[in-house]
């Protein structure tokens, strides 16, 4: 039997990048302030580190599942070369009010849903009772608090000022390097 182990569970517009909106080129990718360093602390010591994160701009036909997955990837090049990686980036391409038919539905995997949780806990081994998820808005800490994580709201980014659900967070601070 495998030992389950924590995480450190991360969205990523607003968390792991400065830019807490629609995000779908290139150039509006600048990855949080020291937020390299302290992902390479838990990549030394073999602590998982996931991005779960909505990418609703693929509903509405911004960009393609394609785009995103080549915007995560300079993403990891860009910590990569400051020595850090992330474990897996996860995103949800479905919108309940997308442009597009084929990503116009009410999905599990949707923040708040549970759905990429569930699946980063089955691919990595997790204990989602001892891992955090660390979020900029309201649908990321009801997610964290649906799949029993600790949750962290970042005041940068949204700093959960969407007030979409009413839902409160473990912890509060100022930005994802203080949260790490």
């Amino acid at each position: 039997m495998v030992k389950k182990r924590p995480a450190i569970i991360l969205d990523r517009d607003g968390v792991l990048t400065q830019r807490p909106f629609l995000t779908w080129r290139k150039d509006q990718l600048k990855l949080s302030e020291g937020i390299a360093k302290e992902i390479s602390f838990f990549n030394k010591n073999k602590i998982p580190v996931v991005v779960i994160s909505n990418q609703g701009v693929v509903a509405r036909g911004l960009i393609s599942e394609k785009g995103v997955e080549t915007l995560n990837q300079i993403l990891q090049k860009r910590l990569k070369n400051k020595g850090a990686y992330i474990d897996k980036f996860y995103f949800c391409p479905h919108h309940p009010n997308a442009t597009i038919k084929k990503y116009r539905t009410v999905c599990k995997c949707r923040k708040p849903n549970t759905g990429m949780f569930k699946l980063a806990a089955k691919e990595f081994d997790i204990d989602l009772k001892k891992s955090i998820t660390i979020g900029d808005m309201t649908q990321d800490i009801l997610a964290g608090k649906q799949a029993k994580t600790t949750t962290i709201l970042v005041k940068s980014g949204h700093g959960g000022s969407d007030k979409k659900y009413k839902v409160e967070p473990d912890y509060k601070v100022s930005n994802a390097r203080k949260a790490l």
